[in-house]
């Protein structure tokens, strides 16, 4: 079986622990990598219980199973018995771990036959782990069928595709995410570069609603009850709005996520709104970025970061 984790991860996994053996879970992060594409390729996916949290959620194509049971016994469960000759690898090109949180991005690749035809079915796959109860357990797992494969070559960005020699797209599809406290938060969204644009009362024009992204409206989405500027906002998938101004802005979590840019927008779906002011940034951010950031007390820090500009608001799990 060909290892699927990279040095960088082998590396921080045995530094992390270096100078506190008492905090040292009984597994590693590359021990579940392992179980999971073992338990796949072996079609026996009953070790993988000790390994999935039970608030655990899986993705797959932008759905919600409700948890890893129904998906071991459903999708996934099915999928595996169905298929003969079958081979699961993944590969892992991205990887921020610490002492208590793991978050992977990479590759998979499933090779098979299904009813005499041929399956090669590949995409991105993107883990989240965390330590509970002394040990490495997976808490998001998610797989977005024929997406582009992840790579830590960032010079690639508006190059052209070696298998299709189609210009890369401008503002590609990708997600960022984080826990506050035991409470997951995923953002999905479509990122534009700034390429020499003006950014603010230009290509994004002031006191208008705004998708936050590009495409489709940005979505976040919150594994359990949240509190946001003293709102409770329930479990549950949401779009996420600004309207920029010149010195404040105004961040919205609204009810319709399942739209193009904010075409559909609707304020009265909207679920909070609140006031904050942008900070303006040293260096140049020309990809838009979100970032999910654990701050303690059950909270996260959930930013969005683009050309000289970013803002943030506070999620508390309650």
């Amino acid at each position: 079986m060909k290892k699927l984790f990279t040095t960088l991860i082998l590396a921080a996994t045995a530094l992390m622990y270096a100078c506190d053996d008492s905090a040292k879970p009984e597994n590693t992060v590359n021990d579940v990598l392992d179980l999971f594409v073992n338990s796949v390729n072996d079609k026996n996916l009953e070790p993988l219980n000790a390994v999935f949290s039970p608030k655990a959620k899986i993705y797959e194509q932008g759905s919600v199973d409700d948890s890893w049971e129904h998906y071991r016994d459903g999708h996934l469960g099915k999928e595996i018995e169905e298929m003969q000759n079958m081979t699961f690898s993944l590969d892992v090109a991205e990887s921020l771990i610490n002492k208590e949180m793991a978050l992977l991005r990479g590759n998979y690749l499933i090779r098979g036959e299904m009813q005499g035809q041929q399956i090669n079915s590949d995409g991105l796959v993107t883990l989240s782990m965390q330590v509970e109860d002394g040990m490495w357990k997976i808490i998001h797992l998610q797989f977005s069928r024929g997406c582009k494969k992840a790579t830590t070559d960032h010079a690639t960005h508006g190059a052209t595709s070696e298998d299709t020699g189609k210009p890369k797209p401008k503002s590609p599809k990708t997600s960022a995410m984080g826990n506050a406290g035991d409470t997951h938060v995923h953002i999905d969204y479509s990122s534009p570069s700034v390429r020499g644009r003006t950014i603010w009362g230009g290509l994004v024009e002031y006191d208008k609603v705004w998708a936050t992204g590009a495409h489709r409206a940005t979505a976040i989405n919150f594994s359990e009850d949240v509190e946001i500027n003293n709102t409770k906002v329930p479990a549950g998938k949401y779009g996420f709005f600004t309207i920029p101004g010149e010195k404040e802005w105004t961040l919205i979590i609204n009810e319709n996520w399942d739209q193009h840019m904010s075409d559909d927008y609707d304020k009265s779906l909207d679920v909070v709104r609140m006031k904050v002011k942008p900070e303006v940034l040293s260096e140049n951010q020309e990809s838009l970025t979100y970032s999910v950031t654990e701050i303690g007390d059950a909270q996260a820090e959930v930013s969005m970061s683009w050309e000289k500009l970013k803002v943030s608001f506070k999620v508390k799990a309650l």
